[in-house]
């Protein structure tokens, strides 16, 4: 999951920069991408920066925020915006909050005060982005059936054809094909069917991402997948090893076959059936009830389902809400509980998916197995859903066993070597990111362990560091002001002199004649 992009409008340079330091460090889950003293030049950076995330002043010369955030508005209406402005002002932040601002944040504002309301602008960016997510697999989803309406030459709109024509320009595809006599050993039915298909597609789809291509699965048939991919893009390595963990993991054999450069949409049948009949298999299953459309469509949903599941879980943990962690699995083993045995079944090993994803992605993003996501079992069809329902939560209590573990092992040490890391790099840019880096560690969930063990946040604790150093300074050489302020590691002397006030209630000046 990406990191929320900021834009930072604010005329007082000082304040500006404050800011950007606060959130560039990557302590609260936000990156600066760029910065404007007034809302005119703001306007001309929106449409290059696309960010996800404004935070604006009211009071600003050429264009004030008012003006600023009604312009944003017509092109952007759903952009999060956050008021920057003085207690004096606060008539005029009232009407921006008309405007469809998250929140004011009212200058001069503690380090805190940023914190609590970023955190605020994190849970809407989230829920924004997993919104974002369920429309696009919505598209998704509508033009996975037009497509596969074309390959099996059902009735389709004639319009469909501009749209299609367009996605496959310059794509490559491939026929992925599962043994039937390998799905019949298998599979007892149209249930038994639909696990083993979706598990096929989380394996191809893990294998695809672990080779960095971007590509689109597709079930055609309920043996047969096609792989949408860029041109020349897909290696031996990967043609070798969808087969070879499919009959790992699956006990299915599979051939994977090139079928060439995309042609015309009107033409993809005519190509689906000829390489279809070259590797089809002499045996045949009996057929099952619905129609091949319906069984794509329920696994394209799950495949959503999966992947909204992520979102909800990485979000949870990236912003530190262990309860809503915990509420979240509580509430899914109990919807899962309402539904039909097959749902169950599907909607266990989504759940079960998502959070071997979660353990990959987040606790240990070094394993480079691509495979890693999957579980050593499925939910099997002779299980009742009390076996269904005790397997999910056996998951949960695993997920939640690694999410401790990684908790502990992350703590260890881990401050003191950040510490370490502080003193030497004080005077550099130093950022929480930087830091996370050093000892390997997810930069927000890092930015907790460090408060709770030091008591300070992490840019608390640098600038409480950067100035015991500058009063060392001050006290023991004949340093100018701006050469120790470049010294431990700010390039703005008057933003350092700030600073140093709000610390020792004196400027350096004053400090330094004091001692």
């Amino acid at each position: 999951m990406r990191s929320g992009r900021v834009l930072i409008v604010e005329d007082q340079l000082n304040f500006r920069k404050g800011l950007v330091k606060m959130l560039q460090g990557g302590e609260l889950g936000w990156q600066v991408v760029g910065e404007a003293g007034n809302g005119q030049d703001a306007l001309v950076l929106l449409d290059e920066l696309q960010p996800d995330l404004v935070l604006t002043d009211i009071r600003m010369p050429i264009m004030d925020g008012i003006e600023f955030v009604g312009h944003l508005r017509k092109n952007y209406p759903e952009m999060i915006v956050i008021i920057l402005t003085g207690y004096k002002n606060f008539e005029y932040a009232q009407a921006a909050v008309r405007l469809g601002a998250l929140d004011i944040l009212i200058k001069p504002c503690t380090e805190d005060d940023v914190r609590q309301i970023m955190n605020r602008a994190s849970e809407r960016f989230y829920e924004k982005y997993a919104h974002q997510q369920k429309q696009l697999l919505q598209r998704q989803l509508q033009q996975d059936q037009e497509l596969r309406a074309v390959l099996l030459d059902l009735p389709y709109e004639m319009s469909t054809l501009v749209g299609l024509n367009q996605a496959l320009s310059d794509k490559e595809l491939w026929l992925l094909h599962m043994n039937n006599e390998d799905m019949a050993n298998r599979s007892n039915g149209k249930r038994d069917m639909s696990l083993l298909q979706f598990a096929f597609s989380n394996i191809v789809e893990e294998l695809v991402k672990g080779a960095g291509l971007e590509a689109r699965l597709l079930l055609v048939d309920h043996d047969t997948f096609l792989l949408v991919a860029e041109l020349h893009q897909v290696e031996e390595t990967l043609q070798s090893s969808i087969p070879t963990a499919s009959f790992e993991y699956l006990k299915i054999r599979a051939s994977m076959v090139s079928m060439g450069l995309a042609p015309p949409a009107v033409d993809l049948a005519q190509l689906y059936l000829l390489t279809k009949e070259a590797v089809s298999d002499p045996i045949k299953l009996p057929s099952l009830s619905g129609s091949e459309a319906g069984s794509g469509i329920m696994l394209s949903l799950n495949q959503a389902r999966v992947r909204e599941m992520e979102v909800q879980l990485m979000s949870a943990i990236l912003v530190g809400q262990e309860d809503s962690l915990l509420e979240l699995l509580n509430r899914v083993i109990h919807e899962l509980s309402l539904t039909s045995p097959e749902e169950m079944r599907l909607g266990a090993l989504s759940l079960s998916i998502a959070l071997h994803g979660t353990i990959q992605k987040q606790f240990d993003p070094d394993d480079q197995n691509a495979l890693a996501r999957l579980p050593n079992e499925m939910p099997q069809s002779q299980w009742t859903s009390k076996e269904v329902l005790d397997w999910a939560a056996q998951q949960v209590k695993h997920f939640l066993l690694q999410f401790n573990q990684w908790q502990a092992s992350k703590s260890d040490n881990v401050v003191e070597r950040a510490i370490k890391y502080i003193e030497e790099h004080y005077n550099e840019e130093c950022r929480l990111t930087d830091v996370a880096a050093h000892i390997h560690l997810n930069p927000s969930y890092f930015s907790v362990v460090f408060k709770k063990t030091t008591g300070e946040s992490f840019t608390r604790f640098v600038t409480r560091v950067r100035m015991d150093k500058a009063a060392l300074l001050l006290r023991n050489t004949d340093m100018k002001i701006f050469e120790i302020a470049c010294a431990i590691g700010f390039d703005e002397p008057n933003y350092f002199t700030n600073v140093f006030k709000q610390q020792f209630h004196m400027s350096p000046k004053e400090y330094r004649s004091s001692k």
